[in-house]
């Protein structure tokens, strides 16, 4: 009888694995939120695809010195340039380029840009 006692095994009670497994759900639990946060605050392809193509449409009307409100589709973005007067200066411009998907936004540029007009030829 007293060999029997010797080989005891010690073990967890339930409520010590209990316990721990909520510890281990908790912390779980805190990690998807965290993760989840940092899926959401980062840009998606799409989102940076559409300011990419946005700052384009800047960049050309800049050079063409195209100052016409336009409206472009591509693929299935929405692209809405708006050419809007500067507050308190007759020779700057904003030129503000949003981008849409299917009536949601999903990008927007501007840039404020010198007027010149064509030179006489």
């Amino acid at each position: 009888m007293a060999k029997l006692i010797a080989n005891k095994v010690k073990a967890s009670t339930l409520l010590e694995v209990i316990v721990a497994m909520v510890i281990i759900m908790i912390v779980f639990v805190i990690a998807t939120g965290i993760y989840t946060n940092v899926i959401k605050s980062s840009p998606s392809i799409k989102q940076q695809q559409a300011r990419a193509l946005a700052s384009g449409i800047i960049q050309q009307s800049t050079l063409d010195r195209d100052w016409t409100e336009s409206s472009v589709q591509v693929d299935s973005i929405t692209l809405q340039k708006e050419v809007l007067p500067y507050e308190g200066y007759a020779d700057l411009i904003l030129i503000r380029v949003t981008a849409k998907e299917q009536g949601k936004e999903i990008g927007i540029a501007k840039q404020i840009v010198k007027r010149v007009e064509d030179e006489p030829k």
